[in-house]
């Protein structure tokens, strides 16, 4: 979420004073938070709700009383650590209970399920949601492409619905796949040497070159938003696309 930050401090000053970030406890899903509220909280965006650090799993109540917290205090921008679609829409349908509605709104997970997200809300209240992603339908990769039009000849639909856990799964076969070639072997061991190799191997998300603790710096990340018309858009990052709408509309019944 790091571009998301300095998007935001992009705006005018009046609109970014306030910002909520709740999180649901999660690995993947809570650092770009808390690096996102560090960012922002240091440029002086106010931090009126946040619930980070080490926590036991949260049930849904929990995740309930967050998404309330969060709607009573009316930030102007909401982070949120979601793990999930189903985590997410709980915030969702929390904030239109008590008719809160922010300005920007970006979660960890849920908003790049495509046609997945759309099918479990109103799609003109998914308008302006955005989300941290390296993959959709569009990228100009032709690894990509080949997949896409492969999911689409088995399933129907088009690019926009397909989620990017389809592309992430995919992805970690091509890799799986390229280290059993090159080892000759599927010892366990043999396959972690070979990707902390310094080997740069492509799959349909982009090249993949692992360090030892398995970050991928050759991975680029998009964000992307929700526009009208069910669009899917990366407005920030390689390959963008759009220009990031600024004010949600109100949630619609």
């Amino acid at each position: 979420m790091a571009s998301f930050a300095q998007w935001v401090l992009t705006l005018p000053p009046s609109q970014r004073q306030t910002a909520a970030y709740p999180e649901v406890s999660d690995p993947f899903a809570d650092p770009p938070v808390d690096s996102t509220e560090k960012t922002l909280s240091k440029a002086g965006v106010k931090t009126v709700m946040s619930n980070p650090g080490p926590k036991a799993a949260v049930s849904n109540a929990q995740i309930q009383r967050a998404a309330t917290a969060v709607a009573e205090k009316h930030p102007q921008i909401v982070v949120i650590g979601s793990v999930d679609l189903p985590s997410l829409l709980i915030f969702i349908h929390t904030f239109e209970a008590h008719n809160y509605t922010p300005n920007v709104m970006i979660a960890a997970s849920g908003p790049d399920q495509g046609q997945a997200f759309l099918n479990k809300l109103n799609p003109a209240n998914a308008q302006d949601i955005m989300v941290p992603n390296e993959w959709f339908g569009g990228v100009q990769n032709a690894l990509s492409q080949v997949m896409v039009e492969d999911y689409i000849a088995k399933y129907g639909g088009t690019s926009a619905d397909i989620n990017a856990d389809v592309a992430e799964a995919y992805s970690a076969g091509e890799v799986l796949a390229d280290a059993v070639q090159a080892t000759g072997t599927v010892d366990n061991a043999k396959i972690i040497n070979y990707l902390h190799s310094g080997v740069t191997l492509q799959t349909v998300q982009g090249p993949v070159k692992f360090l030892s603790n398995g970050e991928n710096p050759a991975g680029k990340a998009f964000i992307f938003q929700w526009q009208p018309n069910g669009q899917f858009l990366p407005v920030l990052g390689p390959q963008k696309q759009a220009r990031i709408q600024a004010q949600k509309p109100h949630w619609q019944t």
